[in-house]
Order: C-alpha cells, then sequence, then structure tokens
C-alpha cells in the first residue's frame, strides 16, 4: 500500500510538472522560443558568436539563437560581442575600422580558444542546413567613431542584403539601444521585426509603442510577469535574456515571454522542449 501511495503522489508530481510546462499564455503561439545566447553562451567550451558555439546550439535542439552583429568597413557583417577586437583576439581594432580581408583570419586568444576564428554571418548561414527552419535575433553593435546616418543605412543595407540572400526575412529579430538606428530601419524596411533593447520596461514600453515596434529585449532581471502581461496588451512580444542558471530558467519560463535567450542551453531544452 505504502509503494502505491509513493507512485501515485510521484505520479502527480510529473503531471503537475507537465501542466505547469505547457501552461504559457504569449503573442507566440503560448510557446516560448528558446535561443541560445551567442550560441551556448557564457563559460562554455566554445567562445560566444563562433561558428562552433552556434552549430552546437543549434545541433541540440534550439530554436535558434541571438548573435551580436557588427559591421566591417566594407559591409560585410561579423559575428562579434566587443567593441575593440584586441578585447579577444589577436588583433586590434574597430570592426567597422577594418576591412573583412584583414578580419577574416583572426582568431580568439582567451585559453581555451585558441584554434576558433571570427566568422561573418554569410560564413554562418551557408554552412547551416535547412537554416529556414531556425530564428535568429541580431543585437546589432554600432561601435564606429561616427554613428551618422550614412553609417546606420549603410549597415541596414548590409543587414537586409544578407537576410534577402537566405530568405530570412521571417526569421530575423532585430534588436538595437539606439533609437536613432531603428527609426530608421522602421523606415526602410517597417516590416522587419524590430526590438528595443532598454535598460528599463517603462522606458522600452514607451519607445516600442512610439515607433510601432515588434517588442522589447530585456534582462530578466529587470521586467516582471506582470509587466510582460501588459507588453502583450499592447501587442509587444518580449524577449529576455541574462538566465545563467537552472533557477533562472525556470523563473523566466513563469513569466511568459516569447522568447528566452540562454546561457544554459541544455537545462532549457530539457524544461520547455
Amino acid at each position: 500500500m505504502k509503494k502505491i501511495i509513493i507512485f501515485c503522489l510521484f505520479f502527480s508530481i510529473i503531471i503537475s510538472c507537465k501542466k505547469e510546462k505547457n501552461n504559457i499564455e504569449n503573442l507566440n503561439g503560448n510557446r516560448i522560443t528558446a535561443l541560445g545566447h551567442a550560441g551556448m553562451g557564457i563559460g562554455n567550451t566554445y567562445p560566444m558568436n563562433s561558428y562552433e558555439s552556434i552549430y552546437k546550439c543549434l545541433n541540440l535542439g534550439m530554436d535558434g539563437t541571438e548573435l551580436d552583429v557588427q559591421m566591417t568597413k566594407d559591409s560585410v557583417i561579423v559575428a562579434y560581442h566587443g567593441q575593440d577586437l584586441s578585447d579577444n583576439t589577436n588583433i586590434k581594432g574597430l570592426i567597422n575600422s577594418l576591412s573583412w580581408n584583414e578580419i577574416k583570419n583572426t582568431h580568439y586568444t582567451q585559453t581555451p580558444y585558441l584554434n576558433y576564428n571570427i566568422i561573418s554571418l554569410d560564413q554562418l548561414f551557408s554552412n547551416i542546413e535547412n537554416i529556414q527552419k531556425y530564428k535568429f535575433t541580431f543585437d546589432c553593435k554600432l561601435y564606429n567613431n561616427n554613428n551618422s546616418k550614412h553609417f546606420f543605412e549603410s549597415y541596414i543595407n548590409a543587414l537586409v542584403s544578407l537576410i534577402q540572400k537566405y530568405q530570412l526575412e521571417n526569421n530575423i529579430y532585430i534588436e538595437s539601444q539606439s533609437v536613432e538606428f531603428l527609426t530608421l530601419f522602421k523606415n526602410i524596411k517597417p516590416d522587419y521585426k524590430l526590438f528595443i533593447y532598454p535598460s528599463s520596461f517603462e522606458s522600452g514600453l514607451d519607445i516600442a509603442l512610439t515607433l510601432g515596434l515588434y517588442g522589447i529585449t530585456i534582462s530578466t532581471r529587470n521586467i516582471t510577469k506582470e509587466q510582460i502581461k501588459i507588453a502583450h496588451d499592447n501587442n509587444l512580444l518580449v524577449a529576455i535574456w541574462n538566465t545563467h542558471s537552472e533557477s533562472d530558467n525556470i523563473e523566466a519560463i513563469k513569466k511568459n515571454p516569447d522568447f528566452i535567450q540562454t546561457d544554459k542551453v541544455k537545462n532549457l531544452i530539457k524544461l520547455i522542449k
């Protein structure tokens, strides 16, 4: 009898967990799109934004990944996070001050990253099979000595050209902290899925509604479940990041976001797949 009671309790726990996982209410078809943070995330074997990190993330079963993207002097879109290449690689300088030919053999220098190169997104996408099954968020880094309208236009045109080449118009989410950049992007390509990346929910909500954006990208530390509901009530999707642990993933899921960009890829797959 005791064994039966224990079994029933165990079974009820499993059922209740499944119900909790499936009780998502959002604007994304009541499901959460699981994205890696620049691939496998912070602290992984592979450097963030590298082909190896992104490839592993996708092969594990994620819906896609967030990527940090920058533009070279000759308008090649590159996956890299830092402002200066000297932060993590064997060369120095702003990506926008160098040509792709000057950058293409650059490798990460932090141990154990010595065998991994910086990649262009054209290289990345051309080597991913069935690429249109995946989602990608472009965190647009606008590191430039002069963030002029001309620079923004060149950047946007380079992004659009790449997206159109791989027919990923419905698979790409563009995020930026720059209101000027998003305003110009909205004017050039009004149907693209643009996200403001603010420091607070209140400012993000105001900007997103004013510009007519697709959504808000924000740290899970800076948004509550109730605020996500407010965003949804205003027809705005929400992507949250800064999930570094299993508990972070669990708490993020409970908030009903539309996207989670995680550093704990394997754990998020177990929780929502």
